[in-house]
């Protein structure tokens, strides 16, 4: 089974929804916020997350998505990028995905304004590159296309069920 390697912009932890899903719960569990281990945590939301991602992916565009070697790359400063979700996913199943959303008006619109480099913001990919898939790059398009849907539908009712890791006190 051939998998490609790709990347999940999920809007990240920093500032964002998900932040605020897990001080939510930080505080809803009274838990003190220093003793929170926040890499474990974050390793147990996006595990979660990525599950839910699957679900919706199916519901919605009726495609069987398996996220694996789901690894979380969070920046070491967040003032040029934020926290995504590094994973691998079938080649075949990427590819039906792609082929759904190439005729979607709303992601090809989105797809255009990722692509166009503007003041303070320079593309890797043009919107050629990017929708003749160049580097298997399209999927990651279609992934935080979907994210941002998923987060808006889903995620801001609180539809991630995560643990929260407290580090160990001595």
């Amino acid at each position: 089974m051939k998998q490609i390697e790709t990347t999940i912009n999920f809007g990240g932890f920093y500032n964002s929804i998900h932040d605020g899903n897990i001080d939510h719960m930080v505080e809803a569990l009274e838990y003190n916020f220093d003793n929170v281990d926040y890499e474990k945590t974050f390793e147990s939301y996006i595990k979660q997350y990525c599950y839910k991602l699957e679900s919706y992916i199916l519901d919605e565009y009726l495609i069987d998505i398996d996220f694996k070697t789901i690894k979380l790359n969070s920046p070491k400063y967040y003032n040029y990028s934020t926290d995504s979700i590094d994973c691998k996913i079938n080649t075949n199943q990427a590819n039906s995905l792609n082929n759904v959303l190439i005729k979607d008006d709303e992601f090809l619109s989105f797809l255009k304004d990722r692509t166009t480099s503007c003041s303070g913001f320079m593309s890797f990919f043009t919107y050629d590159q990017a929708l003749n898939n160049k580097d298997n790059i399209l999927i990651m398009y279609v992934l935080e296309y979907i994210c941002n849907k998923f987060n808006e539908k889903e995620v801001v009712y609180g539809e991630i069920e995560f643990d929260i890791y407290e580090k160990n006190v001595a």
